[in-house]
């Protein structure tokens, strides 16, 4: 801890601002070492930051088109259809005849006219069913109007799949009850168990002297794909076409219309280019932190890394290494071609000539075995694994840090000896001279006293 300075009280000398100089002029030196250590490694920190953000951005594209395949597809279904149709990549190419002969639809039931919504219906249970389901709710006096059976059903935690609501029109308020799904296999039941009668008005079990009134019938969807016929509880088809979803928006009876599955070239040519723009962001990247510009002076900040040097070197490896077997045997027969900055870039209409010549030779070149996915995958998950050679490098990077932070904590400490050491000997220096000074003014009043 320093001392306390009254600095030049005898000598009249400024001790706090020379003891300042004094241990500014000491540390000046270790201070510039450890603020551009710090300063170095933090830049490449950023740097090795910014390509694992790009490289993972490539690896993303890469794990993606693994995933789902290289060619993509397209469902074309003729105008005024009722129905709509999407295709993945597991379609297969064909030409369909779809007729809708239903659409399917969810059941709903309404009460007879009561005068209001808060008119009271009555007490007891009502036992709801939808399908093979059911569940209960108690009504009892003060809360037993028509507003309140909808809500009681709406609110039930264990509701089976019911929507309940009151609409009230000029002949009065309704009760209407419908299922949040259609199909035939969702149809709604009431029952009424005990209390005073009144919940008969809301009764439904398809029989004679129901309370309330079928207003739309639970329907399944019917259709027919090449004369054979699918039905389902839902307007949906997903597991009827390879690859292919249907949903059903009307209905059309005895009306074919046809849905054309066929690769879509311009999806698979954005994917790749997609692909070409992620892998040159990487490459960009490791090139601009690495290189010295000789017209400018400025270097990266991982001038001369060994590390991403690697990374870009192990990179362009792959896109020019052949795929044995493969008739077409590199990527610049498909369209990509290697500058000489390490940059891909895709001819359109290479690659669309060769998705049509040899589509299966394509998918194998990208995606197959010993193709540029595995081979490029497995490069980057050498360095961006947790383990990977971009950890170890910045772990590296860690270490300088905390080393040059425990340096600065040291260098502070040693200044603050230092200064206390300097201000001691000053005060010290100060003290002697003010002695002088006072031994000199009484000298010199005993001498003018003798003259």
């Amino acid at each position: 801890m320093a001392g306390i300075s009254f600095g030049g009280v005898g000598s009249g000398l400024d001790i706090a601002g020379i003891v300042n100089q004094l241990v500014a002029a000491e540390r000046s030196g270790a201070d510039a070492r450890i603020n551009r250590t710090l300063a170095q490694s933090n830049a490449q920190i950023s740097a090795l930051g910014n390509f694992r953000s790009a490289a993972s951005a490539l690896q993303r594209q890469m794990t993606e088109l693994g995933k789902t395949g290289l060619t993509q597809f397209a469902a074309t279904v003729q105008a005024d259809a009722p129905f709509t149709a999407t295709a993945s990549d597991k379609a297969l190419p064909g030409r369909y005849a779809v007729t809708v002969q239903q659409q399917a639809s969810a059941q709903s039931l309404r009460s007879g006219a009561f005068a209001s919504a808060d008119t009271v219906v009555g007490t007891g249970t009502l036992r709801i069913g939808v399908g093979d389901k059911h569940f209960e709710i108690e009504l009892t006096d003060g809360d037993n109007a028509l507003s309140s059976i909808a809500g009681a059903i709406n609110r039930a935690a264990d509701n089976t799949g019911v929507s309940a609501r009151v609409v009230t029109a000029d002949g009065g308020a309704h009760l209407i009850l419908s299922s949040r799904n259609a199909g035939t296999d969702q149809t709604i039941s009431v029952e009424p168990i005990g209390g005073d009668g009144g919940l008969e008005a809301v009764r439904f079990t398809g029989s004679a002297g129901d309370g309330l009134t079928q207003i739309q019938a639970a329907k399944d969807a019917i259709i027919e794909i090449d004369g054979l016929t699918v039905t389902r509880g839902s307007n949906s088809f997903d597991d009827v076409l390879p690859g292919v979803s249907l949903r059903v928006t009307d209905q059309k009876p005895g009306t074919a219309f046809t849905v054309d599955v066929q690769a879509d070239l311009d999806k698979t040519v954005s994917r790749l280019s997609a692909l070409v723009s992620a892998y040159n962001a990487t490459m960009g990247i490791a090139r601009d932190v690495t290189r010295y510009d000789a017209a400018t002076g400025r270097a990266g900040a991982l001038q001369g890394d060994a590390t991403l040097r690697g990374a870009s070197s192990d990179l362009r490896t792959v896109v020019s290494a052949e795929v044995s077997g493969n008739p077409l045997g590199v990527l610049s027969a498909i369209g990509f071609t290697t500058a000489t900055n390490g940059n891909l870039s895709l001819d359109d209409s290479t690659l669309r000539a060769a998705l049509v010549d040899n589509p299966n030779a394509v998918e194998q070149l990208l995606t197959g075995a010993g193709g540029l996915g595995e081979r490029m995958t497995a490069v980057l998950d050498g360095y961006l694994a947790s383990d990977g050679r971009l950890a170890a490098k910045q772990g590296g990077l860690e270490a300088r840090i905390k080393t040059a932070n425990n340096d600065q904590a040291q260098l502070n400490r040693r200044m603050d000896r230092v200064r206390e050491g300097l201000e001691r000997q000053f005060n010290a220096l100060d003290t002697l001279v003010g002695q002088m000074s006072s031994t000199s003014d009484f000298l010199s009043a005993q001498l003018a006293r003798l003259l």
